[in-house]
């Protein structure tokens, strides 16, 4: 116990430091409160309330949205809005929500959480519910494969049992599984058809049924392996889901979800099938946590896409993105480039899809470029890719092999010349593809093509202003 008060008070005195520095945002305080005392995590006082949330995709997007809605309903949360979800993160959220006396000062905890690290943290957190959005291919270098993942998750739910209630999605043929006999509260989220035609995809997460090894069918899919799948030999299909959106409107950001029968309309986030399923299980948690449904909605209505994932502005009658993509997870970037293809402006794509090279992020082998979609570029919407960063020809050999002719590649090794190469006219949209690593560099990459945008129309005066991108942000918001 000596050794736990030790960590909690060296933390929140390096945490204090790190504030007054304006480093907020550092989970340092909270891998030193791991390193003083292992166990720190069991030891910590903890909220009423504790919801985890894990999966290849979607974690940022979705735990955002649960936290809004907690701060909406007048919870104090403890939350790692950046997405600092390893030990430290999970150490850094709890000690916060604690005085110096391990008392707990708040009403909730929202743990982004890694899936990789679930099996031996959550044990000691104990939260009362574990949402899995999904569980894909991700990287090699970091979790393997689907299967591996699918163990480490699992063993949350078998050191768990019945203290958690695990939230899953029904239409993905790996995740429902999980927590099968574990004593845990299985409780599902899904969605019917919503008409997405996806692309087929190059390497494909799940082949066979994990029941009895035949080929698994769809009746439709909505992306890659998530959608309403079936086994013609056992009969393994999706298991009944307590929040199913009957009907969904993407282009009109609507999904009706139907909850013991009962119908409500809740507003998307955005017109991506992927970010309707972030929506979806959002919902599930709340609602389990007990958050009216209309509050749900309305809360909804006033919110979009976490800003470090997509944001644009706009000028001149043109929107510059910043787009985050997961540039070493296979699922995510092929999904991205998918989005690319079907988009239906005429847009420009920016690679700024580097590798951090550190010696904590040493470069990991390239080849999930080559099981990642790029033939979903070939798309006529695409006028053209520019490749830039340390990858560039790296990124340009994958494209030639997809079917992307030379001349729609360009490829820019000094990377301030990007905007260079970035036409003003002729194009709806440009996108900078950015690696998650790397949201700032994705930024100022799209911010400079604007500035050259602007000084090409002869508007060098609006530069002057401090505020110039705030102020295109506020336009392209209204």
């Amino acid at each position: 116990m000596i050794r736990f008060y030790f960590a909690l008070w060296a933390a929140k005195l390096c945490d204090w430091y790190f504030k007054i520095k304006g480093q907020k945002r550092n989970d340092w305080p909270g891998l030193l409160a791991f390193k003083i005392c292992p166990d720190f995590l069991k030891r910590i006082a903890k909220p009423k309330l504790v919801i985890t949330v894990t999966g290849t995709n979607g974690k940022t997007t979705t735990s955002a949205l649960i936290n809004n809605m907690l701060l909406e309903e007048g919870y104090k949360v403890s939350f790692n809005d950046w997405g600092a979800n390893l030990h430290a993160g999970y150490c850094l959220n709890l000690m916060r929500g604690v005085n110096a006396f391990n008392k707990c000062v708040i009403d909730a905890s929202v743990l982004e959480a890694d899936e990789k690290t679930l099996g031996y943290t959550m044990g000691m957190v104990e939260p009362d519910y574990i949402l899995v959005t999904n569980i894909c291919k991700d990287s090699l270098r970091r979790n393997g494969h689907p299967e591996y993942i699918f163990d480490c998750v699992n063993k949350a739910f078998n050191k768990l049992g019945s203290k958690t209630t695990a939230i899953l999605n029904a239409n993905d043929p790996i995740s429902s599984k999980l927590a099968e006999g574990t004593g845990t509260k299985r409780v599902f989220f899904g969605m019917a058809d919503a008409h997405t035609e996806p692309f087929e995809n190059r390497v494909k997460d799940i082949w066979v049924c994990p029941n009895c090894g035949a080929d698994i069918k769809y009746h439709y899919r909505h992306y890659r392996h998530i959608g309403d799948f079936y086994c013609p030999e056992c009969g393994f299909a999706p298991p009944e889901a307590k929040y199913y959106a009957e009907s969904v409107n993407l282009d009109g950001r609507e999904a009706v979800v139907c909850e013991n029968g009962v119908k409500t309309s809740y507003p998307l986030i955005s017109e991506t099938v992927y970010n309707a399923f972030n929506v979806m299980s959002a919902i599930a948690v709340l609602r389990e946590a007990g958050i009216a449904s209309q509050k749900i909605a309305d809360f909804l209505s006033t919110q979009k896409v976490t800003k470090i994932r997509e944001n644009f502005i706009e000028y001149n009658g043109i929107e510059y993105h910043a787009y985050g993509t997961k540039s070493q997870n296979v699922s995510a970037a092929s999904t991205v480039f998918e989005h690319m293809a079907k988009e239906p402006s005429i847009k420009e794509v920016v690679f700024c899809m580097d590798e951090v090279q550190d010696k904590n992020h040493p470069t990991e082998t390239i080849t999930w470029i080559y099981e990642t979609d790029y033939e979903f570029l070939k798309s006529p919407n695409i006028k053209k890719i520019v490749c830039a960063g340390h990858m560039f020809l790296n990124h340009k050999l994958r494209l030639l092999l997809a079917g992307i002719p030379e001349e729609k590649i360009v490829c820019v090794e000094d990377d301030s010349l990007v905007p260079e190469f970035i036409d003003t006219e002729g194009i709806e949209k440009v996108y900078v593809l950015f690696e998650i690593d790397y949201v700032v560099k994705g930024a100022s990459w799209r911010d400079a093509i604007v500035e050259r945008a602007m000084r090409l129309n002869g508007d060098e005066s609006k530069l002057e202003s401090e505020d110039v991108f705030k102020n295109l942000d506020k336009e392209a918001s209204k």
